[in-house]
């Protein structure tokens, strides 16, 4: 009959074998988890970079100008159209403390149109 340590030494070495089962299929699944990502990795790579060149060549400038002149109406600026900077309307902006929001004053700035 087996000693008590001989028993306990058998169950310690079944434990073990199954640890190292579990830890063998653990690791084959991460495996296999990492080279789908690497797959899904080059894939997108290599869609990017079908997407850069399609972007380059929509992008060249003779087919923008092309198009440019095909769709919009557009013509040189005349020198009429040139103005100065005086020419630009001031407005005031009231200044506002950052940190209980009352007014400290007033900005004079160019005029800008908001969207």
């Amino acid at each position: 009959m087996m000693t008590r340590s001989g028993l306990i030494w058998c169950v310690l070495a079944l434990a073990a074998a199954v640890a190292a089962f579990t830890v063998k299929y653990q690791v084959r699944d991460l495996e296999d988890t990492l080279a789908a990502t690497q797959s899904a990795i080059a894939d997108s790579r290599e869609e990017i970079h079908v997407l850069k060149a399609e972007w380059s060549y929509l992008n060249r400038p003779e087919r923008l100008a092309e198009l440019a002149g095909r769709y919009l109406e557009l013509s040189p600026m005349a020198p009429a159209q040139m103005g100065s900077l005086i020419d630009v309307p001031l407005r005031e902006v009231p200044l506002l403390d950052p940190l209980d929001g009352e007014e400290t004053g007033t900005l004079v700035t160019f005029k800008v149109e908001q969207p």
